[in-house]
């Protein structure tokens, strides 16, 4: 049995999985930062990240069996960038112009690269 009849999801649904748990992990990250080494909600944090790390991983493996990875990589990198930065305004990070415009262009990349 090939690996691709394994999966019943469609394989887009991989990539935007891959995006969301990528991201998850990283915001994951920032938050258990706020505490001390070894603590508990630190560990908690942590188990979270690397858990949607892990899953994240996973599905972009799956995802490369069916896209190029000159196709799917950037999109996934730029959609994983756009997802943090919207997260840091709503943080309340610092968010300037600069950032904006960085969100837009990722954007428009995505939708460049994925027609392609």
């Amino acid at each position: 049995m090939q690996m691709q009849k394994m999966f019943f999801l469609h394989p887009s649904l991989f990539v935007l999985i891959g995006i969301i748990t990528s991201a998850l992990a990283q915001i994951f990250l920032k938050r258990g930062s706020a505490y001390e080494l070894l603590e508990t909600k630190w560990f908690f944090y942590l188990s979270l990240s690397l858990l949607s790390y892990f899953v994240a991983f996973l599905t972009y493996y799956i995802a490369l069996k069916t896209y190029d990875i000159s196709k799917i990589s950037p999109v996934m990198m730029a959609s994983i960038v756009s997802i943090v930065a919207i997260y840091g305004y709503f943080s309340g990070e610092n968010f300037n112009i600069m950032k904006i415009i960085g969100i837009v262009l990722a954007t428009i990349a995505i939708y460049l690269i994925a027609r392609s």
